[in-house]
């Protein structure tokens, strides 16, 4: 199933989830907020063929849209590079599926490109909405219940990795505080919301 190899891989390589900063640690040039992360790392691009993949997510009355992403052969899943759009682990749950956690990921900024969408994640609090829309335009509508900010070694994979118990949106983006490449921000925060 197509679950299953991300599965294998996802419990030890998820720590780069959202990975921040620049790929290699160098110095980067100049740019319009040096206290925003850099070099962003192009995710592995997938294909989801599923007509209830999400399209686009709706947070604050604002719409995203949503590009099919895969770990790499490390495991690690990374964003699309636009911070305009957010990403869907396709070895994650389908919204409107009854069980397990849907993952969105985004950037929470460029230095070059500006604030992200997922900028927004952190913001949420608990009752707040959050819509996803599948490529077959049907909506599935959660609530937030819960926040957390971990830092990157301690990310909660079990939750991640979870495809059975309650359908669960989780949106995970970086945050804590700014402490340059290569992971850019210290945290990753994650956003709980449960079906409306």
């Amino acid at each position: 199933m197509r679950r299953a190899a991300g599965l294998a891989v996802a419990a030890a390589a998820l720590i780069a989830l959202t990975g921040c900063g620049s790929v290699d640690g160098t110095a980067v040039a100049p740019s319009s907020n040096p206290s925003a992360q850099s070099d962003l790392r192009p995710p592995v691009s997938a294909t989801a063929t599923e007509s209830s993949a999400p399209a686009t997510v709706t947070v604050g009355g604002t719409d995203a849209p949503v590009d099919a992403v895969a770990t790499d052969a490390q495991g690690a899943l990374y964003p699309p590079t636009d911070v305009a759009r957010v990403g869907w682990w396709v070895d994650s749950a389908l919204p409107g599926s009854g069980a397990g956690s849907i993952v969105i990921t985004g950037h929470v900024d460029d230095a070059r490109q500006g604030d992200g969408f997922a900028k927004r994640f952190s913001a949420l609090a608990q009752g707040d909405r959050v819509t996803l829309r599948g490529k077959d335009g049907a909506t599935v509508s959660y609530r937030v219940t819960r926040t957390a900010s971990v830092t990157k070694g301690a990310l909660p994979t079990d939750d991640l990795n979870r495809l059975d118990g309650p359908e669960t949106l989780i949106l995970v983006t970086c945050g804590g505080r700014f402490i340059g490449p290569p992971l850019g921000y210290e945290n990753n925060d994650l956003v709980y919301a449960e079906r409306a």
